[in-house]
């Protein structure tokens, strides 16, 4: 499997446990926190699965405001 098909997958894969854990890793990301879920790919990946991570979220969190 090439690099940008196991991060896509890793993405889905996350993308699956729900808001609440994907903003957990975010966080945890943020923090500086190692993240296990992704000990297999290297900082640039893990730095890329963040950021998308973080933009589908912000999708979601404008959602939010939209509703208020």
């Amino acid at each position: 499997m090439t690099s940008d098909k196991r991060i896509a997958s890793q993405i889905e894969e996350l993308c699956g446990l729900g808001c609440t854990q994907v903003n957990q890793l975010i966080d945890d990301a943020e923090k500086g926190k190692e993240i296990h879920v992704l000990s297999d790919f290297n900082q640039t990946e893990v730095s890329l699965i963040i950021k998308e991570l973080t933009l589908i979220m912000s999708v979601y969190d404008e959602a939010d405001e939209d509703d208020s």
